[in-house]
């Protein structure tokens, strides 16, 4: 098995994989990595602003990572973005702005594409629907944005069971599978940006809710009490 070589922050314009550097590259101008082989964990440190943030992934086969890792160079020789294929999607692990008002242009882009990517899945629903919901959940490196249908004939079952006032109106009760987008790269993107990760977080969640709330409703067969809820979960 190939060693994980730390990534330098300035090298030549080009991309480069793992085998490409050295193992004499200091760590306070690299991203440096530390991979738990037992539980597929991968942590590393990036550069955002004049601090370093840490950074956790899960799930994480060792043998894809290293044979696909990528790092790219601008012009300028600075690191531009490191990625990997795992488990057959390109996952982004840091990604590089140019200013406060990049990041948000880019992380608005993103949610945009990312909430389009959610809509296509919910415009295949033909059922009647009761209810459409957005959650999502943000503590430190943890997040999550999802989407979740309830159809009329969920909802009935929830209304009959009764357990509480306003049952119908919590996406947990229903059955649907959640709709998800790229979780990974948006977690990325908003902490790769300065700023409090929790706050680029909501500032992606509202373009992507409004965006979803803009194109999905219209192709859905929905019923006269039809609710859009969008909700932070604990």
């Amino acid at each position: 098995m190939l060693e994980l070589r730390n990534i330098p922050l300035t090298y030549k314009e080009g991309v480069y994989s793992v085998v490409d550097f050295g193992q004499d590259i200091e760590g306070d101008n690299s991203v440096s990595f530390d991979y738990d082989a037992q539980y597929q964990m991968l942590d590393y440190d990036i550069p955002v602003g004049k601090e370093q943030r840490k950074m956790t992934l899960y799930s994480v086969p060792e043998g894809e990572l290293i044979r696909t890792l990528r790092a790219v160079y601008g012009k300028d020789g600075t690191l531009q973005k490191i990625t990997a294929v795992l488990k057959g999607r390109e996952t982004l692990l840091y990604i590089r702005y140019e200013s406060v008002e990049d990041a948000k242009e880019k992380i608005r882009r993103f949610a945009i594409r990312n909430a389009d990517t959610i809509i296509e899945q919910i415009q295949q629903c033909k059922d009647v629907v009761a209810r459409l919901f957005i959650d999502y959940y943000c503590d430190g490196d943890n997040m999550d944005y999802h989407a979740v249908i309830g159809t009329a004939a969920q909802m009935e079952a929830v209304r009959q069971k009764g357990h509480y006032k306003d049952s119908c109106d919590y996406s947990g009760n229903y059955s649907s599978e959640n709709i998800e987008g790229d979780n990974r790269m948006l977690i990325t993107m908003v902490r790769c940006a300065e700023g409090h990760p929790s706050e680029n977080f909501q500032y992606a969640v509202e373009i992507m809710s409004k965006h979803i709330e803009k194109y999905a409703l219209a192709a859905l067969c929905k019923t006269e009490d039809f609710k859009f809820i969008c909700a932070e979960y604990d």
